[in-house]
């Protein structure tokens, strides 16, 4: 049977405002990002080498000389848009049955990762984080994990004003998404909810929304299929 465990987690919070997600559409940045996502992973999952050089042609890797110090930024411009991501200043694990994957043997998304795998003959191999050596500003921030066979998680994050949220998973993956997002007054109080969910089980989905002020987000995302899979969500920033 399938657990439903965001739905269930969502009974505990009383009454809520539950809002439709019709003509609500990401905008180019956060389009061009999960449309690198997407041709991604699935030209990982197909092996075609030719769509993976494709996908991180406008990626340039970080450069450092001899002492370690950053001499050139790393640098990714996808589809027209540059990309400047960080992982998740904040996500905190709140799913008291999830059941998360090891994600190194799984597709990681990132263009360093598709690069390794480029040149380690799709190889993945480990890389740190080079969050701190991007260009510009932050406009997004992301987190990869994997999940079991109808697996669940459940994630804490913050954020507030216009919210942008999109989930990609690997090649043959198959999720939902939800969010219940929490404003409070700055005594404390709760002042709106809404609850969110995109239930498609496709191999992506993004919700939209506005957060006032103070927001707290519970998000969760399942596995629809028999097999592990890996998984990026992304927040804009």
């Amino acid at each position: 049977m399938k657990r439903i465990l965001f739905t269930v987690l969502l009974l505990c919070f009383g009454d809520v405002s539950v809002f439709a997600q019709e003509g609500k559409v990401l905008s180019p940045l956060m389009s061009a990002f999960k449309d690198y996502c997407i041709h991604a992973a699935n030209a990982a999952g197909t092996d075609d080498k030719d769509e993976l050089m494709r996908c991180i042609d406008g990626w340039e890797q970080a450069e450092f000389d001899d002492n370690g110090n950053v001499v050139k930024p790393e640098k990714f411009v996808y589809d027209g848009q540059p990309i400047v991501y960080s992982r998740f200043g904040f996500l905190q694990l709140r799913d008291t049955v999830q059941q998360v994957a090891d994600v190194s043997s799984h597709f990681e998304f990132v263009p360093a990762k598709v690069d390794s795998i480029l040149t380690n003959n799709y190889e993945p191999i480990l890389l740190a984080d080079a969050a701190m050596l991007r260009i510009g500003k932050k406009t997004c921030e992301y987190a990869v994990n994997a999940l079991q066979p109808h697996g669940s998680v459940f994630y804490e994050t913050r954020g507030t004003g216009d919210m942008e949220m999109f989930v990609v998973a690997e090649y043959g993956g198959q999720i939902n998404f939800a969010i219940h997002s929490v404003e409070k007054d700055f005594m404390g109080a709760i002042t709106n909810e809404t609850i969110l969910s995109d239930n498609g089980g496709n191999q992506s989905a993004q919700l939209i929304w506005t957060v006032s002020r103070n927001g707290t987000i519970y998000f969760s995302i399942e596995n629809l299929t028999d097999k592990e899979i890996s998984f990026i969500v992304v927040k804009k920033m």
